[in-house]
């Protein structure tokens, strides 16, 4: 029996396809219909744990009168700017030292060093070196973005085919050519995975960075509502970090399945 056969007789047992965004949807909705049943059957205080409706309702409140939107592009500005910075200097430190045994020498013990600090100790001296402005804010998430991402370059960059580089060398590619046409390339999917994680974390250094007085932003928002005991506003905000982080996912994802289309058409091709 021939491989399509096969696949046609799989299909007329199976049971009708549920498309993959509802599959996927699944478990959040289950958890949220749960969420709402605790709340309306008094299984916990709604005073501490705001049922989902009434998340919901002020929600609306908070876009109504426009303190959500501003905060959020206040937050969204500071994490693109910080990811740009950090994702970029992983990047070109992840080639680098990827490459280069002299560059790893000289910068990976200290990179590593690095990654192994938590933001809360350095955020103190933050505050001291650089003030409390948008600088310190913006760094910290430079920071915490450029380190996975230079961790998964140079991974990527050091699983390159040598025969690759090799061909390149000798169709006579400069340096620059090589690692523009040929390395990054070859690497782009532990480059992808490393912009991945990266801006999964920037929403998370983003939390660290806006305590140093932050006078506005998302941050600004849960600081205030801690203070006066609004735990709707609070559970809104946290709705909105995980919104983020899922459209920052999904974001990447479709870059991941453009850029590397090749693979995708090569796994078919490669079935019998």
């Amino acid at each position: 029996m021939t491989f399509n056969a096969q696949a046609e007789q799989r299909r007329r047992w199976l049971p009708v396809r549920v498309p993959s965004p509802i599959r996927r949807a699944i478990v959040p909705v289950l958890l949220v219909l749960l969420w709402q049943l605790g709340g309306s059957q008094g299984w916990w205080s709604t005073e501490v744990l705001p049922s989902p409706v009434d998340v919901a309702h002020e929600f609306g409140t908070l876009i109504a009168n426009g303190q959500l939107p501003s905060n959020l592009w206040v937050s969204v500005r500071r994490a693109m700017y910080g990811a740009a910075i950090g994702i970029s200097a992983g990047l070109v430190l992840g080639v680098s030292v990827g490459l280069w045994k002299p560059v790893e020498e000289a910068l990976d013990a200290t990179l590593q060093m690095l990654r192994t600090l938590p933001f809360l100790v350095i955020l103190p001296l933050f505050i001291l070196w650089f003030g409390v402005d948008e600088k310190p804010k913006i760094l910290i998430i430079a920071i915490g973005t450029s380190l996975p991402m230079y961790l998964n370059t140079m991974s990527g960059v050091r699983s390159v085919d040598p025969k690759l580089i090799e061909m390149g060398q000798r169709f006579g590619l400069n340096r620059l050519r090589l690692i523009g046409t040929v390395i990054i390339p070859g690497a782009m999917p532990s480059v992808l995975t490393g912009v991945r994680y990266s801006l999964g974390l920037s929403w998370l250094a983003l939390v660290v960075a806006e305590q140093i007085n932050a006078q506005s932003g998302l941050g600004f928002m849960i600081a205030n509502a801690q203070a006066l005991f609004q735990t709707k506003i609070i559970m809104v905000i946290v709705v909105v970090y995980a919104l983020l982080g899922l459209l920052t996912d999904l974001v990447v994802r479709t870059a991941e399945w453009r850029l590397l289309a090749w693979r995708h058409d090569s796994r078919r091709g490669a079935r019998p």
